[in-house]
């Protein structure tokens, strides 16, 4: 808000490559291995998509374990000066993890709607829609604020411990504030939202307020 926003459309990939050792410490020693390859396209003038996939795993005595994969997709649309959509979609899979390892979802995880950590699997995908705002509100030369109305829908499941209760694709909507404090360094964004669960079991609140900084709008 208030400020130019850069986007690199250009190709970029990276590959990480280390050895876990046991005179650091450790107990196994296995290849850690993760790497992504990103790219940005702009299919019409003002349009932007932004692409991404990522693995990750160890290689333990010739076997594969703990590998994730996982790929996302966003794409932005200005409408006018003051208004932007904005979706995304993104799937990921883990394969032989290891007991603490899961895919979760919930409201730190994306599903504004749910409790944190509502559901979790070995795999797990979730898709966003968003209508942003943007004002010319200034509080006190401090805080630039907008908006978004927001639908989520998404699902994470498989593994050894499968979800037992609710567990099909889940869906919500809602409002919130978009609050950035314009004198920080980092530029955090202060999300304020009010979500509304469509598929939640008697026990979950049918309002659900998320409190919470990030990096983006």
């Amino acid at each position: 808000i208030g400020r130019p926003e850069f986007f690199a459309l250009g190709l970029y990939a990276r590959l990480q490559l280390g050895k876990s050792s046991a005179g650091l410490g450790a107990t196994r020693e296995p290849w850690l291995y993760s790497g992504s390859v990103s790219r940005g396209f702009e299919p019409w003038p003002d349009h932007r998509l932004m692409t991404q996939a990522q693995f990750s795993g160890e290689l333990d005595g010739g076997q594969v374990r703990r590998q994730r994969i996982g790929a996302q997709a966003q794409y932005y649309l200005p409408i006018d000066k003051r208004r932007l959509f904005y979706a995304s979609a993104s799937v990921d899979e883990l394969r032989r993890p290891e007991l603490p390892d899961m895919l979760m979802l919930g409201a730190d995880n994306g599903l504004r709607g749910y409790p944190l950590r509502y559901q979790g699997g070995s795999r797990r995908a979730l898709f966003t829609v968003e209508q942003r705002f943007y004002t010319d509100l200034y509080v006190w030369q401090l805080f630039r604020i907008g908006g978004a109305m927001f639908f989520d829908v998404g699902r994470a499941w498989g593994g050894d411990n499968p979800n037992t209760v609710n567990p099909g694709w889940l869906r919500d909507v809602g409002a919130g504030l978009r609050i950035v404090s314009v004198r920080s360094a980092f530029s955090n964004v202060l999300h304020v939202d009010l979500a509304f669960p469509i598929d939640a079991s008697s026990d979950i609140k049918k309002v659900q307020l998320n409190v919470k900084t990030k990096t983006s709008f």
